[in-house]
């Protein structure tokens, strides 16, 4: 464990599957963050929030349930992590929904269900935290996004790269608007992750010729963990408003 993030206190949207969240909330606890574990799934966020607090008892480690989507849910955990934790200094946004298919036959439930969890959740979570963060000196919001607004969604996921494609304006609204108050904001874009549930659910998708960058590697949770936990540290102070792709170069195959 390091002092990297020195008490500072960093909440994770879906932070208690297996995937990028968790790795996230992991990384952030090694370098000495207050880590508040969020995530949909009740039974799941006592769970992994006990796990990670348990790996690293020299900080403090929460669990909340909150469905990112959820404005009511957004505004109740903010307010009970300001109160017993003080303001949020790191937020990740890592929560996400996607539905392959084609643009031909999507159920509209499923455009507004990616737009609410992809795009006006994040909004709305930025929305509550950067006051907090101004008021503060200072912040940092990492988006995790995608290089799917790149190419269109390549076909099978327009919905889900439309808000993306939102999502990464977004950092660089924040970056605008919050860089005079000490705040950054960056995008960690990312293809296929190995070990998330999406590609357990649709393994054919690692077989697409288009899938693999130059590297021919596809990137683990946790090499996306380190991505986001440099962009939010005091090593990349100088840096906001940009996209980090870690995807092994698979947006240039596109």
């Amino acid at each position: 464990m390091t002092t990297e993030f020195d008490g500072r206190v960093a909440l994770v949207t879906a932070a208690a599957g297996a995937g990028i969240g968790q790795a996230t909330a992991r990384r952030l606890a090694a370098g000495g963050a207050r880590v508040v574990v969020t995530d949909i799934h009740e039974r799941r966020t006592r769970e992994v929030s006990a796990a990670v607090a348990a790996d690293f008892p020299e900080t403090t480690v929460v669990g909340l349930p909150m469905d990112a989507g959820d404005r009511a849910q957004i505004d109740d955990v903010v307010a009970e992590v300001t109160r017993t934790l003080g303001p949020v200094q790191v937020l990740v946004n890592n929560a996400a929904v996607n539905v392959v298919g084609s643009i031909f036959d999507y159920d509209p439930e499923h455009w507004d269900w990616c737009m609410q969890v992809n795009l006006s959740g994040p909004w709305y979570l930025c929305r509550a935290v950067m006051p907090l963060m101004r008021d503060a000196g200072g912040g940092v919001i990492v988006n995790v996004s995608s290089y799917a607004p790149d190419v269109g969604g390549n076909g099978i996921e327009a919905p889900y790269a439309i808000a993306k494609g939102g999502l990464n304006v977004l950092t660089r609204s924040c970056a605008h608007e919050g860089g005079p108050f000490g705040i950054r904001a960056m995008t960690v874009a990312t293809g296929i992750v190995t070990g998330t549930k999406f590609i357990d659910d649709h393994p054919e998708l690692l077989e697409r010729p288009d899938s693999r960058g130059p590297l021919g590697t596809f990137p683990t949770a946790e090499s996306v963990a380190e991505a986001i936990a440099f962009v939010a540290s005091d090593r990349a102070r100088h840096v906001t408003g940009e996209i980090l792709n870690v995807a092994a170069g698979a947006y240039m195959r596109n």
